[in-house]
């Protein structure tokens, strides 16, 4: 299935980063995460072992102007790929955070 970009909430950088992600209630874990793609909504993790669809993470990476915890919902798995998970409880100041981030290379 091809994912067409224009369908997509917010715009989308690549933004390569280690990133924690500890499921929530789930015994497998990813192993070595990365995020490949961010944006204001969500983020692409690369990872061998991907969590399924609806399961809950906590997340914790690092921008240029700091450091941004939340927590967010897988919406799409792709099994040794990486899955696709949306952020939920990102305050509106780390969001404004990842758009100006998003803003400056796009």
């Amino acid at each position: 299935m091809v994912h067409d970009p224009e369908r997509r909430a917010a715009r989308r950088i690549a933004f390569p980063c280690r990133v924690e992600c500890t499921p929530v209630g789930v015994t497998q874990s990813p192993v070595n995460p990365r995020i490949s793609e961010l944006s204001a909504t969500g983020a692409f993790v690369d990872t061998l072992v991907a969590l399924p669809r609806g399961a809950v993470v906590r997340l914790r990476f690092r921008l240029p102007s700091g450091e941004i915890s939340c927590s967010g919902e897988v919406v799409h798995d792709m099994p040794q790929f990486g899955m696709g998970i949306k952020f939920v409880g990102l305050t509106p100041q780390a969001r404004g955070r990842i758009e100006q981030l998003v803003h400056e290379r796009d």
